[in-house]
């Protein structure tokens, strides 16, 4: 779980592969001072059979809608919970469009404390920005090509009334922080993940927690550190919002206590351990997708073992001996490392109380587990195949 500029984000490390490494990859920046643009920070040139497929690509250009603008407006502002927005002034929005202002629709969003942006949302097919590199220099930000010789950058459009420009690929959707007004963060990044990263960024920003400012005074606040082996580094980040870290400059790798709380009432973040191993009544197993293949010749299963023929089979264990050495086995685990192991066994137990908890297994042989939501435990060697032994109809079903 990340929070960045007010926000707790949660990690899922119960994906298949374990791990959602996203970074910020299909928007772009224009506001890093670049001295020479003749440097490699330069576009290639389009292929022939690249100008085909951007020709088939204007073809295919729909502008949004009225409706569909707005939404995007609305989402990205769910992002930045402590202002309020209200419309800027048409023609201050429409003036960080400069000389291409007539290509973009424009909508200026500001709050009362003095921040604000503005989007940019391209009307037609014809792109001004095409083939056009963007740069910062001495904070004058400018779209340039190459001359005809390909010796130096000319400039063919200035944006004088901007401070930071960020855009999407296909430069069709824009955004604005205009000179003189205070950078929402939060929105910035909203932006780049969602229109910028594709699934993966979408994803990346529904895991982000909104935080009021007392949420995030409470995390900060706190004296109950969370043992980072177990729930911080791997499970939860924490990144302060510029105003905390600027009074208070946390260390990101303490999670406090209310920063787990909030993991576990917004995120379903299931922290487990050892000493929840305890009065289980019954246990599940199925064999759910993995995004790579386990290893050959294991102790267990084949290298085909994840393919869709085995994928949703299930089985339950009642038999109370056996619950009592699953318990055995998952209460004398130890506190490991990640591993590179297929995770597609989900172990549902059942407890006493009527509470479940979830663990992971591998269905390779690997002694690794994990144990709610991200950590991991090395139980002793061959334990977890005697797991996978308890449940006789799913193992004969992956090692087909």
């Amino acid at each position: 779980m990340e929070k960045e500029g007010g926000k707790v984000k949660k990690i899922w490390m119960m994906t298949a592969a374990l791990g959602l490494g996203i970074w910020l990859t299909g928007c772009s920046p224009a506001f890093v001072p670049v001295e020479d643009p003749s440097e490699p920070q330069t576009e290639e040139r389009n292929s022939p059979e690249t100008e085909k497929e951007d020709q088939r690509e204007n073809l295919a250009f729909q502008p949004l809608s009225e409706e569909e603008r707005r939404w995007i407006v609305t989402e990205l502002e769910s992002f930045d919970g402590d202002h309020k927005f209200s419309d800027m002034d048409p023609e201050k929005a429409a003036s960080c469009g400069g000389e291409i202002r007539d290509a973009y629709d424009f909508v200026g969003r500001e709050t009362e404390k003095g921040g604000g942006d503005v989007l940019g949302f391209r009307k037609g097919k014809e792109d001004p920005l095409k083939d056009l590199s963007i740069y910062s220099i001495d904070d004058v930000i400018e779209a340039e090509k190459w001359n005809e010789d390909e010796s130096i950058f000319e400039k063919v459009y200035t944006f004088e009334n901007v401070y930071e420009m960020y855009y999407t690929e296909a430069k069709d959707v824009l955004f604005f922080v205009p000179s003189g007004i205070e950078g929402p963060e939060e929105l910035r990044k909203a932006f780049t993940y969602s229109l910028c990263d594709g699934v993966e960024g979408v994803r990346y920003l529904e895991e982000y927690i909104p935080l009021t400012e007392d949420q995030e005074k409470e995390i900060t606040g706190s004296n109950e550190i969370i043992d980072p082996v177990m729930y911080g580094i791997d499970g939860i980040t924490y990144a302060a919002s510029q105003e905390i870290y600027e009074s208070e400059n946390p260390d990101p790798d303490e999670i406090t206590v209310p920063a787990l709380k909030i993991a576990e009432e917004k995120c379903e973040v299931q922290t487990v351990g050892t000493e929840d191993m305890k009065e289980i009544t019954s246990a599940e197993l199925e064999v759910v997708p993995i995004s790579k293949e386990p290893e050959k010749n294991t102790d267990l299963a084949r290298q085909d073992s994840a393919d869709s023929e085995v994928v949703g089979i299930s089985e339950m264990l009642q038999d109370p001996e056996l619950l009592k050495r699953l318990e055995e086995i998952l209460a004398g685990a130890s506190f490991d490392e990640a591993k590179e192991c297929p995770y597609n066994g989900i172990l549902t137990l059942t407890k006493a109380d009527g509470t479940q908890v979830v663990v992971r297994l591998a269905s390779d042989g690997c002694d690794s587990m994990v144990y709610g939501s991200y950590s991991f435990y090395q139980a002793a060697g061959g334990e977890v195949a005697g797991i996978w032994d308890m449940f006789p109809e799913v193992k004969a079903e992956i090692v087909k």
